[in-house]
């Protein structure tokens, strides 16, 4: 099992340093173009996924989904036919700036991966499936964010609300530690998401709580707004949803740059969290992005992009933590930013734990853990027992271990 776990973290560590590179290397050139190339490849980006999805990729846009729900009964295995399929889908995403992230291609590779290794190779057939599929998504977050806690965590608390699962701890963490190594060895070490230092005294612990109420009731208004909007990407037909998903970002797009000048409303959202820690922007002006950004990934959803949330649940929050400082008056914009970001994403996704280890780790600041805890405790009370994906359940008593 431990040699397996190895097996599949390095596998799938390898594969996602080829999508993330290709996703990063593509941003990195379009936020330089003229507003004009931008429109015209997101447009060409939403149709180009659509029918990647529609004729190679098994019909489907799942990538965390699928993971969360092999851990269900009677739930049909994921065909590693489709990844290749689904991880071009994601790099067209991606890489044509839809504002989705990265981390669902990657616990998809990773189960994935998991599954074709366990199928082709004698000695693995005797190892449970769930802790080969739990070391290569854990490989999968890790190498993509340079996040192995947060990658563990995730692929622990991701399948069941209010749960996780226990048994695979040891494999999520070999895998998690080798798709991170692999990633590093050609990336580095550095932060994700760089902040610098911040002070923090134990008024701002108050204030983290009271931060956390904000992050819950607006992860709730984007919960309802996704699910609407994968009941349309079921229902409308390929074709159409690309081009208008691909419209519709375009105007996204131009409407953000309106406000601010810089192309806030597309790519995952690092952009727009850098953008939010400044701390002369106008409390009108971050809830205006902050709508843009939600609208936008609500947008991409419907039209049947293929990624993750993660990192958009992170830029909403971090632009509602800089509004909070900003509404408050408090000099430590950082600290809010990087809370807020925290708050968002536990209750996005019912994760508090892979969360506030994500931010943490992202940001190269291990300081924010304890506000951050404060602000995720508050959030999930907000949020009740709703996430951002309908596949998990509540675990049945058997599986409370």
């Amino acid at each position: 099992m431990l040699v397996g776990s190895a097996v599949v973290g390095l596998v799938t560590g390898l594969v996602i340093l080829g999508v993330k590179v290709a996703v990063q290397e593509s941003e990195k050139e379009l936020l330089k173009a003229q507003p004009w190339v931008i429109s015209v490849v997101l447009m060409a980006g939403a149709v180009a996924t659509v029918l990647i999805v529609r004729y190679v990729a098994g019909r489907s846009p799942s990538t965390t989904d699928r993971y969360i729900e092999q851990f269900h009964p009677d739930t049909t295995a994921i065909d590693p036919m489709h990844a290749p399929g689904r991880l071009a889908a994601s790099i067209s995403t991606g890489a044509s700036g839809a504002p989705m992230g990265l981390e669902g291609p990657a616990v998809y590779a990773g189960s994935a991966v998991a599954t074709a290794l366990r199928r082709s190779v004698p000695w693995l057939r005797h190892v449970d499936l769930h802790l080969l599929m739990v070391a290569g998504a854990a490989a999968g977050v890790a190498a993509v964010f340079k996040a192995p806690l947060a990658g563990v965590l995730f692929a622990l608390e991701a399948p069941y609300r209010r749960s996780s699962v226990h048994s695979a701890v040891i494999p999520g963490l070999v895998g998690s530690t080798v798709g991170y190594l692999t990633l590093i060895v050609v990336k580095g070490t550095e932060p994700q998401f760089p902040v610098g230092p911040v002070d923090i005294d134990t008024g701002h612990m108050f204030g983290a709580a009271a931060l956390g109420v904000f992050c819950g009731v607006g992860a709730r208004a984007f919960v309802f707004l996704i699910h609407r909007a994968e009941r349309v990407a079921r229902r409308e037909p390929a074709v159409a949803r690309g081009f208008v998903a691909g419209a519709a970002l375009v105007g996204l797009l131009l409407l953000g740059r309106a406000l601010t000048g810089e192309n806030v409303a597309i790519t995952a959202g690092f952009n727009a969290s850098e953008w939010a820690l400044d701390p002369s922007h106008s409390l009108a002006l971050l809830l205006a992005v902050l709508g843009v950004r939600l609208v936008a990934t609500t947008v991409a959803v419907g039209g049947g992009m293929v990624g993750g949330l993660f990192v958009p649940l992170l830029a909403m929050g971090t632009i509602l933590g800089s509004a909070f400082a900003d509404l408050t008056s408090v000099e430590e914009t950082a600290l809010f930013v990087v809370v807020g970001g925290a708050a968002f994403l536990a209750a996005g996704y019912g994760a508090p734990l892979t969360a506030v280890a994500f931010v943490a780790e992202i940001t190269g600041q291990p300081g924010i853990i304890i506000p951050g805890l404060i602000a995720v405790t508050t959030a999930e009370l907000v949020m009740a027992n709703r996430t951002v994906s309908p596949a998990q359940v509540e675990p049945e008593p058997h599986e409370r271990r």
